[in-house]
């Protein structure tokens, strides 16, 4: 957490000299997410892969870069039924705009986790077994190739690494975009 509050006195320190006055606007929308990372890292009988919904804001802080925030809910998908699976996380983002249509992006933030196996289920009851679970502090570096559809929205696809401090969460990210606002 005092990572995030320092980002964030730092960008206000350092604004005036980014000249983030002359720059009006922003941009923001939905994402989806697929992490490569097997929930069988966890146990062996649990199989899938995290999937996660989540959304994302920028204002611009000059010609080149972008802050904002961000964050996600993630599922099992295409899981094995007999596991339960649950994430989710937020933070500051920063993008540093590479070329019209290519964009270096980075998450700074934090969240958590749960992963569980169901033992036994009846109508009435659901008996699981705790594997794993807990907080984690989170670094997601991303490529996103930014393809305009119009004057006020784009489609972006992304490549990145999921890096939190959880090892067996660890896994290269791909994920699609949809933005609207000042491009």
């Amino acid at each position: 957490m005092r990572l995030i509050w320092g980002g964030f006195v730092l960008f206000f320190l350092f604004s005036p000299f980014l000249k983030a006055e002359t720059l009006g606007g922003g941009k923001g929308g939905p994402y989806i997410q697929y992490n490569n990372a097997s929930l069988s890292r966890f146990d062996s009988e649990i199989g899938g892969n995290p999937l996660i919904i989540g959304g994302l804001g920028f204002g611009w802080a000059s010609k080149k870069f972008r802050i904002g925030g961000g964050g996600g809910g993630g599922f099992l998908w295409s899981g094995t039924e007999s596991a339960q699976f649950g994430i989710g996380y937020g933070g500051m983002v920063g993008e540093y705009i590479i070329a019209d249509w290519l964009l270096a992006r980075m998450m700074i933030g934090g969240g958590g986790y749960a992963v569980s196996k169901i033992i036994s289920e009846t109508d009435t009851t659901l008996q699981v077994k705790k594997i794993s679970s807990g907080g984690f502090i989170l670094f997601h570096p991303q490529i996103v190739a930014d393809i305009k559809i119009g004057q006020w929205a784009s489609l972006g696809f992304s490549i990145g690494y999921f890096l939190p401090n959880i090892a067996r969460l660890h896994s290269p990210s791909f994920s699609i975009q949809l933005m609207f606002g000042r491009i």
